[in-house]
């Protein structure tokens, strides 16, 4: 007794397009952000702290330490630095879908009509996940 329909293995194509694009990471721009935004904030802090009057509560005009200085100013720079950063990836991610080519992968066993040789774990990773679904990427179930 079985639970749903037998699945018959579907023979891979011996030709399948590919869509290659070289798109920026966004991890990579929100950590190129943060970085910028807590050096910013380092060097902001230095400065005031550095003046002949230390900067100062307006409201009890007691001093203020170099961390409570800091804390603030770390918000604001990291705020507007992740901003910027988060415009400038959608930027070039933009324009790498403008530079996206596509390109059409034929199987052959004969070496001397190949362009390229892909080694196994190469070709491994072209090839499309069976427990995926191409047209959305999310996973199907068994």
């Amino acid at each position: 007794m079985t639970s749903g329909p037998e699945r018959s293995p579907v023979p891979a194509p011996d030709e399948q397009e590919y869509t290659l694009r070289r798109a920026p990471r966004l991890s990579a721009a929100v950590l190129v952000s943060v970085l910028a935004g807590l050096l910013l904030a380092l060097i902001g802090t230095t400065l005031v702290h550095a003046a002949p009057r230390p900067p100062v509560d307006p409201y009890s005009g007691a001093p203020l330490s170099f961390g409570s200085t800091f804390g603030y100013m770390l918000v604001a720079a990291m705020a507007a630095c992740m901003l910027v950063g988060l415009l400038v990836w959608l930027l070039l991610d933009r324009r790498s879908r403008r530079t996206a080519r596509t390109v059409t992968l034929r199987r052959t066993d004969d070496p001397a009509q190949a362009d390229v040789t892909l080694h196994r774990a190469e070709a491994e990773a072209l090839r499309p996940r069976r427990d995926t679904d191409p047209s959305d990427g999310r996973t199907t179930e068994p």
